[in-house]
């Protein structure tokens, strides 16, 4: 998947502990990028299922109309006296 190239500001304590664990698994090329690309969709993913609950629970709390409820108790589903 083809990439677009940006600039962003990363704390220098962050980048290193990247570069020393792309040394540790012997990664150079594109590491970076890969890492970030990752935490980023991890992200949107993240807020993607908040924005869903919070979708659900408003449908939840405006409740759903089920109309009339005709059988008063489990006697009557079962043919019970």
């Amino acid at each position: 998947m083809a990439g677009t190239t940006i600039t962003i500001n990363i704390e220098t304590e962050v980048i290193d502990k990247l570069r020393k664990l792309a040394n540790a698994e012997k990664q150079k090329r594109g590491f970076l990028g890969k890492v970030i690309s990752d935490a980023t969709k991890n992200y949107l993913k993240e807020k993607e299922q908040e924005e869903i609950a919070e979708r659900q629970l408003k449908k939840m709390e405006n409740g759903y109309k089920m109309g009339k409820i005709l059988i008063k108790n489990r006697d009557e589903i079962y043919g019970r006296k």
